[in-house]
Order: structure tokens, then sequence, then C-alpha cells
């Protein structure tokens, strides 16, 4: 029989009660007696740490003392369900209970909904042009957001009648059929702003649909063999992947279980049908299920390895009742190829291949990326994801749905702020989750295996896919398809579609790639681009291109402090002609830009990244790496736009004066860190810069041979510290006198 400890001096249970839980406990199986157990102690544990007992393995069993039996789970639990946030099926001791929901109004709304149904039903068809907050909520799920024009805030009137529908698709691996880009194109003019946009997960949005015409749109893309649902919301969202499309074996693995995940992943309650599709089940085939091969998805999905990964709930198996504590982001790429931002992600996948480089060896496995934050609040932050182990290949699908069930059930339902698995992986730290996500899984988790190093590109130009075509990326600003100001995507987009008949594939830089080109094509491509103004030859631009994003921002976004999509070209220009003028124009640099603190444009892993802090002020971030491996720092909090060339030029400076060889301006700002460069730029002197040469050969102040008198012995230990550090005496005395200090690193 299994034990219960109850302390004789404060157990406020009955003698009947406690031989009940104990004759539970005995009797049940072992999963389900740890379900028992955990419901008993859930919310007690939280508030009262010091009343647990434990075996002499160290296992927590029960708390000595129950100050009231478990609650009633029938209201947060669907037909069928035995497990969830408020019954795990495993236990974890962690600093909340996921009982206190009533700060988390989200829960509740799901918790109504009857499996995302209500009250968008009841809404979405009425006179009014806008929806409740509560249907704001449940919509997010079937890939809409509700907004309004932010400019139109002077007048009250025209604010109020602007509210309107942004549409995001799912789009797996980024990649769309000529046939569904045509349609969306379509329905861009015809309801839409005539503009789309590419986010940065690589998947469409479509601005400006009216309330009236919402299920028409969604509708004729669910037709069209594409959709909405899953979009957003808190399930998992767009499976992203590399944008490179060769059709070499690593890379087709790529696509495959992109896709795979993708299907699993999804939400199965018939709302969407129901609402949008006047409840018939659309015939038509979602276009990346031609990357499965046959897979049986419908079995995959619903496997039950009887170790709580499945919830029992009738409708959603996987989710339960009110689905994940927060948004779910998964990543899948090949070894060495980080073009996609695969850190940021809350799992993230890294095909492995066999010597052969034929067969597929297995992933490695990342857990716990995010970049959402807010200012001033320490309790959130950005996080790069951990390494938590590799997996063989007919056991991913089920470790992916192990550590969606374990973020179901423990994720922070209680503060909505730290409700992502960043959060939960964070308080538990890698081996306990590790211990956690191996209970649901049903086996240890295997050590990772070797990798290349990573490398980011967001491959523009032309390649060639290794099957007799080629894809050519070209930039666009923000990922904005429109046509403006001589340049004319949305027209060049169009008419390669129709007349190359090429699939179009989002980047996670929101650039767009053409794929499947026969060689014969290049050149009509080329044209077709040059002659709607855009640049087709990538070595014109400049090196911040490729990697800069902006996240929407201002007019639509609600939660944009600034500026961002709208001013992102004219800090290009800007920051490089910065650059430019201090000899460092050909310097790669990844640099991004949001208008608030959540981080859809991932400024905190870019090298430099500026964070939306106030009306035409930023956050400075510096840091990140070119290999997209971490999260940078913050530098100064609070910095006007007309600053910003004052503010990065003594930070250009010292990089130009300290860098290794071939050292990025990220990884050098990683390795000086915040405190060297704040002394170098509070001492320096604003265009001191033209002073140096080459990166080491530097002259203090006007003329040449200045000299500064020094005693014997101050001179002998400045000496010896050059010779160590391998630098003149000039330079080493340039340093001192520019950073204030004798630190030298090895």
């Amino acid at each position: 029989m299994r034990r219960i400890a109850v302390s004789s001096y404060v157990a406020p249970l009955s003698i009947f009660g406690a031989l009940v839980v104990l004759v539970c406990i005995s009797t049940r199986k072992p999963h389900q007696a740890s379900t028992i157990r955990m419901g008993l102690r859930t919310s007690f544990i939280a508030t009262n740490p010091s009343l647990l007992t434990t075996t002499v393995r160290g296992r927590v069993l029960a708390p000595r003392a129950i100050a009231e039996p478990p609650q009633d789970l029938t209201e947060w639990f669907g037909p069928g369900q035995k497990f969830g946030p408020q019954n795990p099926a495993h236990p974890a001791e962690k600093p909340y209970s996921n009982l206190e929901l009533k700060k988390n109004k989200v829960e509740f709304d799901k918790k109504d909904s009857g499996q995302l149904t209500e009250p968008i039903r009841s809404e979405l068809f009425n006179d009014e042009i806008k929806i409740t907050p509560s249907a704001v909520n449940i919509l997010k799920h079937h890939g809409s957001y509700q907004q309004q024009n932010r400019d139109l805030r002077s007048n009250r009137q025209e604010m109020e009648q602007s509210y309107q529908f942004m549409l995001r698709l799912k789009v797996p691996c980024g990649v769309t059929t000529p046939e569904v880009y045509r349609v969306l194109d379509d329905l861009a003019t015809e309801y839409g702003q005539n503009d789309l946009k590419a986010t940065t997960r690589m998947a469409w949005q479509l601005h400006g649909v009216k309330k009236g015409t919402l299920k028409h749109v969604v509708k004729t893309i669910r037709e069209a063999g594409s959709n909405t649902l899953g979009g957003c919301g808190d399930i998992n969202r767009n499976v992203m992947t590399s944008p490179a499309t060769f059709e070499t074996p690593a890379y087709q693995e790529m696509r495959k279980y992109a896709s795979i995940l993708a299907e699993v992943m999804a939400p199965q309650s018939d709302a969407f049908s129901n609402i949008f599709l006047d409840g018939e089940k659309q015939a038509t085939i979602q276009y990346w299920n031609r990357y499965i091969n046959g897979v049986d998805i419908t079995e995959l999905a619903n496997f039950d390895n009887g170790r709580g990964i499945m919830t029992g709930h009738n409708e959603e198996p996987l989710y339960g009742k009110t689905y994940l504590p927060r948004k779910f982001k998964i990543a899948v790429t090949v070894e060495g190829d980080n073009s996609l931002d695969l850190y940021i992600n809350d799992l993230g996948l890294v095909v492995i291949m066999e010597e052969d480089g034929k067969t597929l060896k297995g992933f490695n496995v990342m857990v716990g990326g995010g970049m959402g934050r807010t200012h001033k609040k320490e309790t959130t932050f950005a996080r790069a994801a951990d390494h938590l182990g590799f997996v063989t290949p007919d056991k991913v699908v089920e470790l992916c749905k192990a550590i969606i069930a374990t973020q179901r059930d423990h994720g922070n339902r209680e503060v909505r702020a730290n409700a992502r698995m960043k959060y939960l992986v964070h308080t538990l730290g890698i081996d306990k989750f590790r211990n956690l996500v191996e209970e649901y899984f049903g086996e240890k988790i295997e050590p990772m295996v070797p990798m290349k190093p990573w490398k980011f590109s967001d491959w523009l130009g032309w390649h060639d896919q290794e099957n007799g075509k080629w894809f050519k990326g070209f930039w666009v600003s923000s990922g904005r398809i429109r046509d403006q100001g001589g340049v004319n995507v949305k027209t060049a987009l169009r008419t390669l579609v129709d007349e190359i008949n090429c699939d179009v594939v989002l980047t996670p830089s929101q650039n767009i790639i053409v794929s499947n080109i026969s060689p014969e094509q290049k050149d009509r491509v080329d044209e077709i681009l040059a002659s709607n103004g855009i640049v087709t030859d990538e070595k014109t631009l400049t090196p911040l291109h490729e990697g800069a994003i902006a996240c929407a921002a201002l007019p639509l976004c609600g939660l944009a402090i600034t500026e961002a999509e709208r001013v992102l070209p004219q800090y290009i220009d800007r920051i490089h002609g910065l650059m430019d003028k201090m000899g460092l124009g050909d310097v790669d640099m990844i640099f991004r830009m949001t208008g608030c603190p959540n981080g859809c444009g991932r400024p905190y892993m870019a090298e430099l990244g500026l964070v939306g802090s106030g009306p035409d002020t930023y956050q400075i971030w510096l840091g990140g790496t070119r290999e997209l491996d971490g999260v940078g720092y913050t530098y100064l909090d609070m910095v006007k736009s007309k600053d910003l060339e004052a503010t990065l030029e003594p930070v250009f400076a010292l990089y130009k004066m300290r860098r290794k060889v071939n050292e990025g301006f990220g990884n050098f700002c990683k390795r000086v860190g915040k405190v060297q460069i704040a002394n170098f730029a509070q001492k320096y002197v604003p265009g001191s810069y033209k002073d140096i040469v080459d990166g080491k050969n530097v002259m203090v102040g006007q003329g040449k041979n200045k000299s500064i008198k020094v005693d014997a012995d101050l001179h002998a230990r400045m000496k010896a510290l050059a010779k160590k550090n391998k630098m003149t005496m000039q330079q080493f005395t340039t340093k001192i006198l520019m950073e204030g200090t004798f630190g030298m690193e090895p």
C-alpha cells in the first residue's frame, strides 16, 4: 500500500476522509495515484512548502496537512477529461497551483467558449462593426485579430468607425502554392487594404477585412486549400523551417516533419467549420500535406501512451478544455542553417542525418525560447532555448506531444505574462524540466548529438535547388507586399505567379523567395522584378538589409508604443550611413526593431536591436550574435530617435578599434560587455573615430609626437601589460585613456 503522511497536530481531515484517500491511492494505477496526490496538494503546497513529506528517496508524496479537499474540476474539465492544469498527469513543484485564476480572464473565456465556439458564433453575424473582448480572445484561435486605425485617434468618430480584422494564415514551412497566392492577392484587393504582410514567422497576414465579410474571406481561404485556424491563440502556431527550398534529403525531412507537427498539433474542435464553413467538412486538402507522404496523421495525433499526454477530453484529446496557457511556437531546421532563429521557439528541432547524408538519424531538441517581455517588469524576459536532447524519427512526434502536455499541465495560468513555456523551463531548470517531460514521454531522453556550427542566411539571390530547378530570394521592406513609391512588389509577385507558376516562400526575415524556377526562366524572373523597381542583385543592398526586421507596429497594432515598420528603411539608411562614414560600411550586421517590448521582430537576438519604449524613443539592445544563438542585453533604455547616431558612434568606434579578425559586431559586444562599452562611451570625444586606423593604430589628440610623462615604475608596468596583451605602448596607452581602466582581457 502507498502511504500518505497526515500530521496529527494540524490535520483538518476527518479519519474517514483520510481512509478514503488511502484506499484510493492503494487501489489506483501508479499514474492515477500520482494524479490523486497532486490533486490533494496542489493549492496547499504553493503557500505552505514546509508541510511536505518525502520518502527516503526524496520524492514528494503529499502534504502533511490538507487545508481543504480538492475542488470540483467539472467546471474546468470537459467530457472524459482526466488531466489538465488543475490536475496534472504528473506532479511538479512550482510556485503556483493553477487554481487561482481570477486575474487571468482569458482562461475563463476559453473555459466558457464551448471549445472555441462562443461568443464568436453569437457576435460575428450581428449588426455591430466590432466584437466584445471575450470574443476577441476566442477569435484569435481561428486566426484573426480585431484592430483599429490608431492614426485616427484625434478624430473620435472616425476612430470608432475604423474597426477591422487582420487574418493570419497557417503557412507551414512558409510555402504558398501559386493557386493559394492568387486567391490571397484577390482577397487583399477586394476585401482588405490592397496589400499582404509577410510575418516574422513565415505566415501571411491580410489586413483591413471588415466584420461583415470576415466569414466569406476565411471560407474562401479554406476552400483554396489553406487555413487560418491556428494562426493565433493559445495553441500551436505556424511551424517554421528554413526557407531554403533545397531538394536534398535533409531539407526534405525538415519540411516533412514540420508539416506533420502542424497537423498533429492542430485543434480538433468543430468550432471553425461550424462558424466559418456552415458545418461542412472541407474536401480540399491543405497543400502542405504534399510533404507528408501518406503519414497517418489521425493515428499520430490520437495515439495515447497511457502516461497522461492525452487528457481524455472527447473533442480535444491533446489540449483539453482550456487549451494551452499561452501561444506555442515550433521550428524545424537542418544542422548549420539558423536562418529561422531556432532558439526563440518554445520547441526547436534540428534534423540530423547519418553519415551517408541520405538517411535520417533523428533530431536534436531545444526547448524554452521566447521573446516577449514587459518594460520595467523583471519577472518577464527574453530567453534563448535550452538543449533538451536527441530523439529518433519514430519517437519525435510523441516527444513533441509530451512537451506540449508538460506545458499544458504545468505552464503558469495564473499570471498570463508568465504563461509561456520559457518561464516553466526557467522555473524548473532544464534538468528538472527534462525529467518531467520524461514522465509523460515514458522513457529517458538521449543526450544531444554534435552539430555543425550555426550560420545565418536569408537566402537572397539565386540558388540551385539540386533538382534541376532554382529559387530566387529578394528583399522586401518589412514583408509588406504592396505597390508604393515605384516599388511594385504586389504587381511583381502576381506577375511571377501567373506567368512562371512558381511557389512563393516567406522567409523568417520577411523577405520573399520564388521557387521551382527552371534555368531558362531565371532571366525572365529578374526582368519582372527589375521592371517593378525591385532590387535583383543582392550585392547592391547594404549589409544591414538582409537580416533587417520590423514588426507592423503603428497604426494597426494595439500594443505598439512607437513606430517600427514604417520607419525601418530610414533607420537602415541612418545606421548604415554612420557605419559607412566610420569606415565600417562593409560590416554585416543583423538589425531589428519593434514598436513595443513584446518582441515580434525578435530584436533581442539581433546584433543591434531597437525596442520601442516611448514616442520616438527606443531601448538599444546589443550582444546578440550573427549565429542567432543567444539573447543580447539592454545597453540603454530611453534613446530619442534624434540621438541615435550620437549614441551609436562611440559603440561603433570601440568596435572598430578593438575587434578581432573577422569578429562580428554582435559577437564583439557580447565579448566586451555592457560596462566596458558604457565606460568608453562616457569618455568618448565625438568625431575621434577619425583617428582610428585599421582597428589597431590609434592616435590620440591633434598633431603628432604627443607625449605623456609617467614615473618609471608605472611605465614599466604599462610596458609589461602591453607586451602581455600583444599591443604597442601607443595602443595600450590609448586604451587606458579612452576606457579609464587597466583591466585587460586575456
